[in-house]
């Protein structure tokens, strides 16, 4: 196809594609191609005399350096999406080299071959034979494609995770709320995550935060055998890993946390007089909650006030915040608040 196009040096090509492309000008159908030291942009339309001022002025280039030309190009070829293979857009996740699908995925069976083909990275998908359920909150699994298997190891902001899904509960979807959590705690600072399973938040707080001692708790046996491994895997020292009830784990650890995490949604109300029991003075928990859109955070904060009231504290709410959409109407919030002396 014939174009209009913008010859550039290939120094100043990529802030041209960028600008060309914020004001709407690049052909989207054909392809940029190299032609010996210069970079050939294909147009939607010849540029007049005030776009071609505005070019120069914004990519400070001379006239010697980008011009204008009518030459051919090849078109783009598309590669079609999941979506376009399927007809419509699945439901799916992905941890490590598995990919997990909720038990009423429309054509389970079509969806799972479609990925296994659409992304080679993808060893095994997973179909979900029920929701989250048990203390240790593990679900079903029957596998729909690949390799017969539900362990892998996941990457998340440079750590890895080494887990089983069907013994450990893992969500990747928390990945970017991990990270922010990460991001407030300080060189030296103490952290105890109650209910850490393979130790997603530790793992990613103890890297990123040389200096700090994070220990990390969970009830489950498989769970702190992954953690452990973790541990190892990620190469630090000052994770310290504890199988045991966060009831009486909270006891041991008592006034010593700069940060609480409380990642434990349905039942941390249930919890909520150990982890302020476990937070130093002006010490921050991170507390996690299932909530109903008519109801975000009201019912939740009277659980922690009235907690921090039966064991002598006070409570000062820092931040609350949508973490995800859980189920329609329902949302995974986070109520962040101190804790002060009475």
């Amino acid at each position: 196809m014939r174009l209009w196009a913008v010859k550039v040096s290939r120094t100043s090509a990529e802030k041209t594609r960028r600008l060309l492309l914020k004001t709407d000008f690049i052909h989207t159908y054909a392809q940029i191609y190299k032609d010996g030291e210069d970079i050939l942009i294909p147009l939607k339309r010849q540029p007049g005399t005030a776009d071609l001022e505005m070019l120069f002025d914004e990519t400070s280039s001379s006239k010697e350096n980008i011009t204008i030309i009518e030459t051919e190009f090849e078109p783009k070829i598309h590669k079609p999406s999941l979506e376009d293979m399927l007809g419509f857009s699945p439901s799916f996740e992905v941890i490590g080299d598995i990919a997990v699908m909720d038990a009423d995925q429309t054509e389970a069976g079509k969806v799972a071959r479609a990925l296994m083909d659409f992304r080679k990275s993808i060893k095994v998908v997973l179909g979900a034979t029920g929701p989250v359920s048990g203390e240790f909150r593990i679900r079903g699994f029957a596998v729909l494609a690949g390799e017969n298997r539900t362990h892998t190891i996941h990457t998340e902001y440079g750590c890895r995770y080494n887990l089983d899904l069907a013994k450990v509960y893992f969500s990747p979807r928390l990945a970017t709320e991990r990270k922010r959590v990460a991001d407030m705690v300080k060189r030296g600072q103490c952290v105890v995550d109650l209910f850490t399973g393979v130790g997603p938040f530790s793992i990613l707080i103890g890297k990123s935060v040389p200096g700090s001692t994070v220990v990390a708790v969970d009830k489950n046996p498989e769970a702190v055998k992954f953690l452990k491994e973790n541990v190892q895997l990620n190469k630090l020292d000052n994770v310290v890993a504890v199988e045991g009830d966060a009831r009486y784990v909270a006891e041991e650890f008592k006034h010593s946390a700069d940060h609480v995490i409380m990642n434990l949604p349905h039942s941390a109300r249930d919890f909520l007089d150990c982890g302020i029991l476990v937070a130093r003075n002006n010490g921050i928990v991170h507390f996690y909650d299932i909530t109903p859109e008519d109801d975000l955070y009201k019912t939740s904060w009277e659980f922690i006030t009235e907690a921090a009231k039966e064991i002598g504290k006070k409570v000062e709410c820092l931040e609350t915040r949508i973490v995800r959409t859980y189920a329609p109407y329902q949302y995974n919030v986070c109520i962040e608040f101190l804790v002060l002396e009475n």
